[in-house]
């Protein structure tokens, strides 16, 4: 088993609170740390030069309640402060036979959900695409120095139709709203991935993919997205956090989503993934859609995964 720290941010009888799970020994525990949520504390641990792992091990397990299954509050991005400017949402993209290696502005902390939340497609866009994939999140101490945190799994939405007209189009067509799963997982990855997509219609499954993220290409993704970042003055202010989508797919996907698709993504190796359903503004009101909750829970000793509803 992979030495991986699993973070979730939390907020407890309107406290926050930090999950930590285990994945060296099974531990699970709810920890409540002195300076806030994991944002927070992180920043304090940056102004100390102290090991974050180390220190988020040390904070005192706090009881947990017989409902301690569930947490409590609602879910929020990992590490996401509370000033929406303050992060800054991109996506990378390696060289392969159809596409070019290259770097896109999504937008701020706006436009970056979590599990279970909608995902809501503007009046003018004119087709819908989603990419599965990893995302690397970044923190700017106070020194203006970047610093690699952790990763997690993410759906990054753009307008494939759009991305072909010009430069300015496709950069446009970036502008999405993204989502990312609620756990954080500390440090570098440790080994392959394998990541399984599934797109739900109308309740039948559309389609189901399976993709695999290699430590090679791992490396190459770090190493080009943090170099990009660091020599971008307006990207190192400090207290800013990035979240920095690598696609796990080597090229477009040509499905074309609708209103009230739903997007699966599963990792069996974190024992997480996440569930998001497609909105269009336009048609919302014609055909509105039910809202269908999805819960993060801890199952004995594994991390908490996301639940299927269906």
């Amino acid at each position: 088993m992979d030495d991986y720290l699993l973070l979730l941010d939390i907020c407890h009888k309107d406290q926050s609170a930090i999950e930590l799970f285990d994945f060296h020994n099974g531990n699970n525990v709810r920890v409540f740390s002195e300076h806030g949520g994991l944002y927070e504390t992180l920043q304090f641990c940056a102004r100390r030069h102290l090991d974050w792992n180390e220190h988020l091990r040390r904070l005192p397990a706090h009881p947990r309640p017989l409902d301690a299954g569930q947490p409590k509050g609602p879910l929020r991005p990992p590490l996401k402060p509370s000033d929406n400017l303050l992060a800054q949402v991109s996506e990378v993209t390696l060289n392969t036979p159809h596409t070019h290696q290259g770097w896109f502005y999504k937008g701020n902390g706006s436009l970056l959900k979590t599990d279970g939340d909608p995902l809501m497609i503007p009046y003018h866009a004119l087709s819908i695409s989603s990419q599965p994939g990893v995302v690397c999140v970044y923190l700017v101490d106070n020194f203006s120095q970047l610093r690699f945190v952790g990763f997690s799994l993410g759906h990054d939405i753009h307008d494939p139709l759009l991305s072909r007209q010009d430069a300015s189009s496709c950069a446009q067509s970036r502008l999405r709203q993204c989502a990312i799963a609620p756990a954080l997982i500390l440090g570098e990855l440790q080994n392959s991935l394998s990541l399984n997509v599934r797109v739900e219609r109308q309740g039948s499954q559309l389609s189901y993919l399976g993709y695999h993220l290699d430590l090679q290409n791992w490396w190459a993704i770090r190493k080009y997205s943090q170099a990009f970042l660091e020599q971008h003055e307006q990207f190192l202010q400090p207290g800013m956090i990035h979240y920095v989508f690598h696609s796990a797919s080597r090229c477009e996907s040509e499905l074309q989503l609708q209103h009230g698709d739903w997007l699966d993504l599963d990792c069996p190796e974190l024992e997480l993934g996440l569930s998001n359903q497609v909105i269009e503004e336009e048609l919302l009101h014609l055909y509105p859609l039910g809202v269908q909750q999805r819960q993060i829970t801890a199952h004995g000793a594994h991390p908490p995964r996301i639940r299927h509803p269906y």
